[in-house]
């Protein structure tokens, strides 16, 4: 009788244990699905941060291309997501409402055109 309330305090203690473990474990199936579904002419991003483009897909490897055309192989576990391809043409020009110009800048932000840049104080010298 004297085991039945350690073995209740121990129960309540594992049970927030046991529904982390099986959010996780969803958590790494998706991840998992995720990276299978990938194939040639996808963008990922690795968990290390590079940015690259899957020119050749194995079971569990992938080649990826940078943007100077370096090719490296990794893990597909390596992987930590698809990246949307950007067109940075597109993009910037269909945001923009009749009337902006290009040059619009950032919003909140202005610049003054009365110094010049090489005789701004705030700017490094070499």
């Amino acid at each position: 009788m004297e085991l039945l309330p350690l073995l209740l305090i121990f129960a309540v203690m594992m049970l927030p244990l046991l529904f982390l473990s099986s959010r996780q474990k969803k958590m790494q199936q998706k991840q998992l699905e995720l990276v299978r579904q990938l194939g040639v002419g996808d963008e990922v991003r690795t968990h290390s941060g590079f940015f690259g483009l899957i020119v050749e897909a194995y079971d569990d490897v992938v080649v990826l291309e940078s943007e100077d055309g370096t090719q490296t192989k990794w893990s597909r576990q390596a992987i930590a997501q698809q990246v949307d391809p950007v067109d940075p043409e597109g993009e910037a020009s269909d945001d923009l409402a009749e009337g902006e110009a290009d040059d619009a800048g950032i919003p909140g932000v202005t610049v003054s055109e009365d110094t010049p840049a090489e005789d701004d104080p705030r700017r490094d010298r070499l």
